[in-house]
């Protein structure tokens, strides 16, 4: 049995819990606004639009996944937010300030975990501190409250190579966290786990986020894991790129892996893979051109 044999409610009937902490969120600051954002490359006949007419309202402490199919520019939205490229139209503001380039206001997770081999998990967490000005033993005791924070205190003085995935990631997050930015956003910062670990990490993620003052902006190809992890769910058509709709999840906080089979969890989810799987919303696949490399015999069918 499946989500679709199921007799679902609606996914944007929320409880009155779910409908009034929707309400104190919008009544929050907003800390992000994109406005018109549009990104292309090439110019003339080879032009190509990644997306175009982008907007959306980012509150203060708010959780925001974005989904869609490969190509839509999700990671290229996020990356003019990081202040790592540039928009060819529209602006971005945040705290009512225009992005211009990267800055310590946005912390950054990649999916590979991009920590310096050579440097100690704590030296690791102190760089940006260290690069920002601080002194060193302030930074030392910086960084190690937040190895505290992602129950990884006892491991400062390790490297990279020591520690499992998993745990990389967590050191990943620190040292982002270590900024103090506005805005904590995340390119599938998962995606390269084992289903267990990404479970896991997940609940580490949540559990950071309730301690500390900071806004999420989170790219994931997992419907669960958008529906475990977000308050609203961004989720972008392709070609070109653009949002299609933006939910906001009626599964009750605070979450835990039970709710995967609630009714609100299952009808979300399955709003989720009727848009991103709907007949025509993607491009038809490419056929690749057979040939014989061997004698092998007939082709498999």
């Amino acid at each position: 049995m499946n989500a679709s044999s199921l007799a679902l409610p609606d996914y944007r009937q929320q409880r009155p819990e779910v409908a009034a902490r929707f309400q104190r969120i919008k009544e929050r600051p907003v800390v992000l606004r994109i406005e018109d954002l549009a990104k292309h490359f090439g110019s003339g006949p080879a032009a190509r639009t990644v997306f175009d007419g982008v907007s959306l309202d980012i509150h203060r402490r708010e959780f925001i996944s974005i989904i869609g199919a490969s190509g839509c520019g999700k990671s290229t939205l996020i990356r003019i937010v990081a202040g790592l490229e540039e928009a060819s139209a529209g602006r971005i503001l945040l705290d009512g300030k225009p992005v211009s380039g990267p800055g310590p206001d946005r912390g950054m997770v990649f999916q590979g975990y991009t920590l310096f081999p050579w440097r100690t998990v704590k030296e690791n967490v102190m760089f940006g501190l260290e690069m920002g000005g601080m002194d060193r033993s302030t930074a030392d005791a910086e960084a190690r409250q937040w190895l505290e924070m992602v129950g990884l205190g006892k491991f400062a003085e390790s490297y990279p190579h020591e520690l499992s995935g998993g745990m990389k990631q967590r050191v990943a997050i620190a040292r982002a966290l270590a900024n103090n930015p506005r805005i904590l956003i995340m390119d599938e910062p998962f995606g390269a786990l084992d289903a267990l670990t990404r479970c896991k990490m997940q609940g580490y993620l949540l559990q950071i986020w309730r301690k500390v003052d900071v806004t999420i902006l989170f790219i994931t190809h997992d419907l669960d894991e958008a529906c475990f992890l977000s308050d609203r769910i961004i989720v972008m058509g392709a070609n070109p790129g653009r949002i299609i709709e933006v939910i906001e999840n009626p599964v009750p906080r605070p979450r835990s892996v039970e709710q995967f089979l609630t009714p609100e969890f299952l009808a979300l989810k399955q709003r989720l893979d009727d848009i991103i799987h709907a007949p025509g919303a993607a491009e038809a696949e490419e056929k690749l051109p057979v040939v014989k490399l061997t004698e092998a015999g007939d082709e498999v069918e």
